[in-house]
């Protein structure tokens, strides 16, 4: 659903249930209906009924507008207001040409708050028949409308007499459009327009100081809770400061009234809106919302604030509540004697439940503690991990560095603590970013001896070897030998330990070793319980990065998978944008290409505004699954390629993956789209020269394959090329590798004339491929056979292996590689079916007969015998009797012939002659 501003900061209206209304309203006919359009608080039901207003303005019958308020005002039936001029809230927007509409048109804001009178009046018109020539539309909240009217549009909307609209929250993808804020801010919004809004001023006001942006969110609760008594706001502003989990009579303590008055006003509020009854504690109450709450406690006097936060910690404390409900009230108030060290406590055990409360509580503890004292260095490193976990990166090295040069001074400074800090923040700039600012200050901790011996050690040497996968170098083989020797048999880090060493291992060519040594770390990954893999979820990422060198990538995808759903229910969004990249990556190889597509968009979306590295990575990735899953022609996969190569920027490394993908990308597209010379240059200028220097060396193999795929049909000589792919497959013998060389020798055995040999090849290319799961390597590989084979004359064997190839490439969505493989055996293009007689038609007299021959049982060398021509002209022709009815196997042949034989045509005497005389 299209989600459009229309003004300033907190007005969206959702366009195309816009485009509904009017078309509704808008409907010929003398009957008008009753339309409700249901949406939770701030989904846009204000803003949407707006516009609908303002665009009827200006026509032959405007709408009249009225704001529903409670029991006792002023509430005019459907049909008076019918009769009166409009009087809509305005809206700047430039309104669409619509039709003119046929019948006036009523709107009630907040109808849930309708009287008795105007309910009745509401279910009259939704049970009239015939209905009255007046639509009305209906804004409600859901669960919130008087049960006579819930019922009477329940009911009529089964017959089409009413029409219920709901408002869904947004996906992630129309709220990164609407605002492009973090990950954190929308998963806390819910989807709902308002709140992301909202958040977003708040998240802006507390960096610049300058409240000016939230006001007019302010405004908008004030205005929604305007018309309350004293009593009732006493106890709204008392439920703002408790925020969840609180009875009447907590509630009445803090709101300084009796138990009686608090019942009473809770049970009002709920009816409006405002509290909310916790599920299944049917007795505990909470404000509706936290972005309501944190804007309605803006507004409460500040003497009064106060107060309600001493008497909840009061309470609180008494009721032996805690830390976390502590927290909130501690750092809400004026800091006493004590308190910060209460304040941080809470903070602690927030950080892997809430971390924007971790931070709220946080920030004021630093303002009453020096970053040199035990406490504060605490807090100032507690802040720096939830800075980096919000993907708040240069906030968090701030505070990690301060910590770091207030304690050279202390020798009695916890040296452990501080060093685990390093090693995270190091961590998280290299899951964020190519800076390198933390480097020097981790590989001092980590040349402590003190430390690196003691109980901090293998996480200070896992984070080393980590900074180096993470830029593509190989680890330190001796440092990630040294961390598993001190690393506890199930300790978390073992498994990330491991997965470097397998990378280790695989730079020197030891393919055994890392198979063993990935496998496992995968075992220990699969018995760690989600609060512990939620620690050290980069473990995970080292053990993609090794199983997507080993080829498996199967293993890989699913431990992705089950990281990002404990990245996103454990508070580590700064680590998603990697393990969505990865996860891309492991799945396009599955071809996946659909799910490779939707991690890639994820990852864009989930990347902090300056991350280019990971957002040209996504779409680098996005391309090489659009290459094989777009339609033929479409220009998708050029298009984000080229995106990707503009947003690349330089790396401390030698080879740029995401530049290599994205030019591998645009030589695919450019091979099939008929310029395989094209192709030629793109990958020997990415790669440098032929010997491919400036590609990762995990993607080498396919790009060497690639060159000599193009340089086959280009005419260029192919040997430098595939001894170059061998040569490398043999040096890390993986089972894609073998795949690829066994692919360029193939191509070069065509070339040779060697079609036998090349066979074979590409079938030993589609078994490598096959086991390691790589669809649509394998669907090429055996289109690359299929056509070897009809040039052999195998016209049996070609059908079968193109149908094999085709299958999967349907499998997996590949409208590319489908039409691809059809050209490869000059099959049908989809399109209409072609009739069994037309298709019998194309057929020469010799080719009719030899089909008739084949469709009666005889074999090859039978029809050679009977025709008195040799077998190799047999198989020539039946690959033209194939390729001509637009079948793959003698069965379908034969069901063609068959209802060829029945269908009426003048020349029906050629099927009959060509079948007698194969009886001869």
């Amino acid at each position: 659903m299209t989600v459009e501003v229309f003004y300033g900061g907190s007005g969206t209206v959702r366009v195309g249930l816009l485009d509904r209304l009017h078309a509704l309203t808008s409907a010929p006919g003398e009957e008008g209906r009753l339309i409700a359009v249901v949406g939770e608080p701030g989904s846009g039901k204000t803003r949407l009924l707006a516009a609908l207003v303002r665009e009827r303005r200006w026509s032959a019958l405007p709408a009249a507008f009225h704001r529903c308020a409670g029991e006792g005002a002023d509430q005019p039936s459907p049909a008076d207001l019918a009769r009166r001029p409009s009087s809509a809230p305005t809206t700047i927007a430039a309104s669409a040409p619509r039709p003119e509409p046929v019948r006036p048109l009523v709107v009630l804001e907040d109808a849930h708050l309708a009287g008795a009178a105007t309910v009745r009046d509401l279910v009259a018109h939704a049970h009239a028949a015939p209905a009255p020539p007046v639509d009305v539309v209906l804004a409600l909240r859901p669960g919130q409308a008087a049960p006579e009217l819930a019922e009477a549009i329940a009911l009529t909307e089964a017959f089409g007499r009413t029409v219920r609209i709901e408002l869904p929250p947004l996906t992630d993808e129309q709220m990164t459009a609407l605002a492009p804020v973090p990950f954190e801010l929308r998963r806390r919004s819910g989807g709902n327009p308002f709140r992301l809004l909202a958040l977003q001023a708040l998240e802006r006001a507390a960096g610049t100081g300058d409240a000016a942006e939230v006001a007019p969110f302010e405004f908008a609760v004030l205005h929604e809770t305007r018309g309350l008594g004293g009593h009732e706001r006493a106890v709204l502003h008392a439920a703002a400061v408790l925020r969840d989990g609180f009875d009447v009579a907590l509630l009445a303590e803090v709101a300084e009234v009796g138990q009686g008055v608090a019942a009473a006003a809770a049970r009002g509020l709920v009816r409006r809106g405002l509290l909310r009854v916790e599920e299944p504690v049917e007795t505990l109450f909470a404000i509706r919302d936290e972005v309501f709450g944190t804007l309605l406690r803006r507004t409460i006097d500040p003497v009064r604030a106060e107060r309600a936060h001493r008497r909840a910690v009061g309470l609180l404390s008494a009721r032996a509540q805690d830390g976390r409900r502590l927290g909130f009230h501690l750092a809400s108030l004026p800091p006493r004697t004590g308190e910060p060290a209460r304040i941080l406590s809470a903070a602690e055990e927030l950080m892997d439940e809430d971390l924007a409360e971790a931070v709220y509580c946080l920030t004021p503890v630093l303002a009453e503690t020096a970053a040199g004292d035990p406490l504060g260095a605490r807090a100032r490193l507690a802040l720096s991990t939830a800075f980096g976990r919000l993907g708040r990166l240069a906030e968090s090295r701030d505070l990690l560095f301060a910590v770091h040069e207030a304690c050279l001074a202390r020798p009695d400074a916890d040296a452990e603590a501080l060093a685990a800090a390093v090693a995270f923040v190091s961590g998280a700039e290299a899951v964020l970013s190519q800076d390198v600012q933390t480097l020097d200050l981790l590989q001092e901790y980590a040349g402590r001896p003190e430390l690196r011996g003691g109980p901090v050690g293998p996480l200070l040497l896992f984070a080393l070897g980590f900074r180096s996968a993470m830029v593509g170098g190989p680890p330190d083989a001796a440092g990630v030998a040294e961390g598993l020797a001190a690393c506890g048999a199930t300790s978390p880090l073992r498994a990330g330990l491991l997965a470097l060493s397998a990378l280790a291992a695989l730079a020197d060519g030891r393919t055994s070793a890392a198979a063993e040594q990935a496998g496992e770390a995968g075992r220990l990954l699969d018995r760690l319980p989600e609060h512990q893999a939620a620690r050290y979820l980069e473990t995970v990422c080292a053990y993609a990065l090794a199983t997507l060198y080993l080829g498996r990538h199967g293993e890989a995808q699913r431990q992705l998978r089950r990281a990002i759903a404990v990245a996103r229910r454990r508070e580590r969004t700064h680590l998603l944008p990697t393990l969505l990249v990865l996860t891309s990556e492991a799945e396009r190889h599955l071809g996946l290409l659909s799910a490779a597509r939707d991690a890639a968009d994820a990852a864009v979306i989930e990347s902090p505004a300056g991350n280019t590295l990971r957002q040209a990575q996504a779409l680098a990735l996005k391309a090489a699954a659009e290459v094989w899953a777009q339609p033929a022609g479409s220009g998708r996969a050029r298009a984000l390629a080229e995106q990707a190569l503009a947003r690349k920027t330089p790396l401390r490394v030698n080879a740029n993956g995401s530049a290599a993908l994205a030019v591998f990308a645009l030589a695919q597209a450019a091979w099939l789209d008929g310029d395989p010379g094209h192709c030629v240059a793109l990958l020997l200028d990415e790669g440098r020269g032929p010997g491919l220097s400036g590609v990762p060396s995990g993607q080498r193999t396919a790009v060497w394959e690639l060159l000599c795929a193009a340089g086959m049909d280009a005419g260029l000589a192919l040997e430098p090329w595939v001894a170059a792919c061998v040569r490398h497959a043999a040096e890390a013998p993986l089972p894609h590798h073998r795949g690829h060389a066994a692919l360029a020798q193939g191509h070069l055995c065509r070339v040779r004339g060697s079609l036998a040999e090349a066979e074979r090849r590409y079938l030993e290319a589609a078994a490598a491929f096959a086991s390691a799961g790589m669809a649509v390597a394998q669907s090429r590989a055996l289109g690359h056979r299929a056509a070897v084979l009809a040039g052999l004359g195998r016209a049996g064997d070609a059908a079968q292996a193109v149908d094999l190839a085709l299958a999967i490439a349907r499998r997996v969505g590949a409208e590319r590689l489908t039409a691809w493989l059809r050209a490869r055996i000059g099959g049908p293009e989809d399109g209409d079916p072609v009739t069994a007689w037309e298709s019998y038609g194309r057929l020469t007299g010799r080719e009719r007969e030899v089909a008739l021959l084949l469709c009666a049982g005889l074999s090859r060398r039978e029809i050679a015998a009977r025709l008195t021509i040799s077998p190799r002209t047999v198989d020539v022709h039946l690959t033209r009797v194939y390729r001509k009815a637009g079948v793959r196997s003698r069965m379908q042949l034969a069901l063609a012939l068959r209802d060829a034989g029945r269908a009426p045509h003048p020349d029906r005497s050629s099927l009959g002659t060509a079948a007698s005389n194969s009886r001869v």
